[in-house]
């Protein structure tokens, strides 16, 4: 792309696209556009190839699509000319690609971006990863000693340092290939060091988790940038079963260089369970200080209760005898002796009850269910008028009504 200034070429970052298809190239075009960026796009990877021989970009963004050079050719070539072999190069993917961001991560590609998230991502990206690959330093020897100690016992120190981290730490390249596996995330995912060292990440987490990590590692809101801290995630065994843990993670840089990700993390599944009984028994108390409050309420009021019922049933059925049965107020005292049996008999189920249940009542309320709610064993508090002490009975009524005689005598 042309028509910047001098002054504008000289800041702009010079990027590649290496793709067959005009829309792309058409749609980087038009999001790269602006004066940060000297764009340039090979519709041939060949014509690409011998334009490196007099310049060399910042990034290279390659289509994973078809291209006048296979993508896995290309990359081996690109790997062997000095030139553009430490340029960073984002892989750019979509449907029907003949190859799949897997093996090109494997062979070196820094990031990929899908072709649906071109407009939202690719900007974001090539900064990123041209803040990632600044010039490096000369190479020195960065091993020092700790107490004196050499650096190769310092190394092998920090070895069994991991080792026997009771913590998963997982290392991987920035192409995804992992690098250590520490025997506690052999022992937390079932794999086996050599199982996975050299494979894909990605085979760690669920379709989508490594990708989605890798953003939240490289956005602000987990820790701070190039970090999350202590984010509670689910990893994938050996056997496929997922497995809850809390990750930390962070990107290894050397001279502000991006080489690898390092993630640790540790199995939650102890803690959910304990988490989960500790839930149950706080339920179960609750229910218990519920149901103690209600049976405590319950016997309280039925004991309030029982002797005002007793009277209460004691002086009614005198009335009720004072009246042939055939009588108007015999019937209506009977009522009265009848519906205060009922009140009798629920005051005592009140006083049975020993746990809290309940059930559904007009308007959609609930209330307590007594016949659930009380004891199996009969207790009764109230006793039926026919169990009163005669004794008492008659001494009580003679002491109201001296003088009259009762029904029967």
């Amino acid at each position: 792309m042309g028509g910047q200034g001098a002054g504008a070429q000289s800041a702009a970052k010079g990027v590649w696209v290496l793709d067959t298809r005009a829309t792309i190239l058409d749609r980087i075009e038009t999001v790269m556009g602006g004066d940060d960026w000297q764009v340039e796009c090979f519709s041939d990877a060949r014509r690409a190839l011998l334009h490196a021989r007099h310049e060399v970009p910042d990034v290279i963004i390659l289509g994973l699509g078809e291209n006048t050079i296979e993508p896995a050719d290309l990359l081996a070539i690109r790997n062997d000319v000095e030139a553009v072999a430490g340029v960073p190069l984002i892989a750019l993917y979509g449907q029907g690609d003949v190859i799949s961001v897997d093996e090109v991560m494997a062979q070196g590609v820094a990031d990929a971006v899908a072709v649906d998230n071109l407009e939202d991502e690719l900007v974001r990206r090539v900064q990123w990863q041209l803040q990632s690959h600044e010039p490096r330093a000369p190479k020195a020897s960065r091993l020092a000693s700790i107490d004196g100690l050499s650096a190769m016992r310092t190394f092998d120190f920090l070895v069994r340092v991991i080792e026997a981290s009771p913590n998963a730490i997982v290392v991987a390249r920035r192409t995804g290939e992992m690098v250590l596996f520490n025997p506690a995330a052999e022992e937390i995912l079932g794999w086996s060091k050599d199982e996975v060292l050299g494979t894909t990440v990605r085979r760690l987490y669920p379709p989508g988790g490594a990708e989605r990590i890798m953003q939240m590692i490289r956005a602000d809101a987990h820790g701070g940038t190039g970090m999350i801290e202590s984010l509670r995630e689910v990893v994938v065994d050996s056997e496929g079963e997922l497995i809850p843990v809390e990750i930390s993670a962070a990107l290894v840089c050397e001279d502000d260089r991006e080489i690898a990700t390092v993630g640790i993390f540790s199995d939650l599944r102890q803690q959910m369970r304990m988490e989960e009984r500790l839930h149950e028994a706080m339920e179960a108390l609750e229910n218990t200080q519920r149901q103690a409050v209600v049976a405590e309420v319950a016997g309280a009021a039925a004991h309030e209760l029982n002797q005002p019922l007793t009277s209460m049933l004691g002086y009614v059925d005198y009335l009720r005898r004072q009246f042939a049965e055939g009588d108007e107020l015999h019937r209506v005292v009977s009522t009265i002796y009848d519906d205060t049996s009922r009140i009798a008999e629920v005051v005592r189920k009140i006083g049975r009850v020993t746990r809290y249940r309940t059930r559904d009542y007009a308007g959609g309320e609930q209330i307590v269910d007594l016949d659930e709610a009380s004891s199996v064993e009969e207790v009764d508090e109230i006793p039926e008028v026919d169990e009163i002490n005669d004794q008492k009975r008659t001494a009580e009524i003679d002491r109201i009504t001296p003088g009259e005689q009762r029904e029967g005598e």
